[in-house]
C-alpha cells in the first residue's frame, strides 16, 4: 500500500507546474476546445488556428517562452487544470461566479450570445421566441446553463439537445434536429458567414459577457505574469491586429 501511494504522488508530481517551472522548462502548456471556430478550431493540417490561439501564442512571447496546445473536451477542461495536466485555459471561457471559485481569471474580452437558425423563416429575437421549439448548445457552456434557465422561468421551450462541441450543434441544426442554436457572437458569425444558405443569425440571446484566460489560485506569479503580457500586448497594437484577422 505505501508503494502504491508513493508512485501515485511521484506520478502526480510529475504534472505539477506554476511559473517558476513554465519559465524554466520555456514552455507554457494551454487547453483549448477546437470544436469553437473562429476562435479555436484545427486547420486542414490537424494544427490549432483560431483567434485564441493566435492571442495565446503573442502572450507566450512576451514571456519568452513557447506555446503548447492541449486539445481537450469542454466538459472536462476545468478538471483538467485543476490536476495540472496543463498550466492554463485559453477558450473562450466566460467568467462566472461559479467558475471564480474554482479559478482565477484574466480578463481579455467581452462576448455576447446570438441564436442562429436555419429555416430563414423563423425569426428568433428573444428567449420568449423559443417555446415549442428545439434548442442545440455546447454542454457546460454559459449558453447552455441560459436556456435550461430559460425554461425553468416557464418559457415551453420543447427541447433541450446538448453535445460536446460547437460543430456537433451546427450539424444537428443543419440536419434538422434542432430549431434554434444559442451560440456565442464571433460563433455564430463564423458559421453564418461560413455557410451563408444553410444558417442565419436572428436575435441576441445574452448581453456580452467577460471571457478569460483560466488560471489555478495555486499560481498567483502566473496570473500576474499573464495580465502584464496582456497588457503589453494590447498597448503595442498586436491584441487588435490578431483580432482584424479574424473577426473582419
Amino acid at each position: 500500500m505505501i508503494k502504491i501511494l508513493l508512485c501515485l504522488c511521484l506520478s502526480t508530481s510529475l504534472f505539477a507546474s506554476d511559473y517558476s517551472t513554465i519559465q524554466k522548462n520555456k514552455k507554457i502548456r494551454i487547453a483549448i476546445d477546437t470544436t469553437y471556430p473562429p476562435m479555436e478550431f484545427e486547420a486542414i493540417d490537424g494544427k490549432p488556428v483560431g483567434l485564441d490561439v493566435d492571442w495565446a501564442r503573442a502572450l507566450a512571447n512576451e514571456l519568452h517562452i513557447s506555446a503548447e496546445f492541449i486539445v481537450m473536451p469542454w466538459d472536462g477542461v476545468l478538471a483538467g487544470l485543476k490536476s495540472d495536466r496543463y498550466d492554463i485555459i485559453m477558450s473562450s471561457m466566460n467568467i462566472t461566479p461559479e467558475r471564480s471559485k474554482e479559478v482565477n481569471f484574466v480578463e481579455y474580452m467581452s462576448m455576447g450570445q446570438v441564436f442562429v437558425v436555419k429555416n430563414k423563416n423563423l425569426v428568433i429575437k428573444n428567449e420568449n421566441d423559443l417555446a415549442g421549439k428545439i434548442i442545440a448548445v455546447q454542454a457546460d457552456t454559459t449558453s447552455s446553463t441560459a436556456v435550461l434557465n430559460f425554461k425553468k422561468s416557464g418559457i415551453q421551450i420543447k427541447d433541450v439537445l446538448e453535445f460536446k462541441g460547437a460543430t456537433e450543434a451546427f450539424a444537428a441544426l443543419k440536419s434538422n434536429h434542432a430549431e434554434v442554436i444559442v451560440i456565442d457572437e464571433a460563433v455564430g458569425k463564423y458559421f453564418a458567414k461560413l455557410d451563408s444558405k444553410t444558417f442565419t443569425i436572428t436575435g441576441n440571446a445574452i448581453l456580452p459577457l467577460p471571457i478569460g484566460i483560466a488560471v489555478k489560485k495555486s499560481d498567483p506569479a502566473l496570473l500576474k505574469a499573464l495580465q502584464n503580457a496582456l497588457s503589453t500586448i494590447k498597448k503595442n497594437g498586436s491584441f487588435d491586429t490578431i483580432y482584424k484577422k479574424w473577426m473582419n
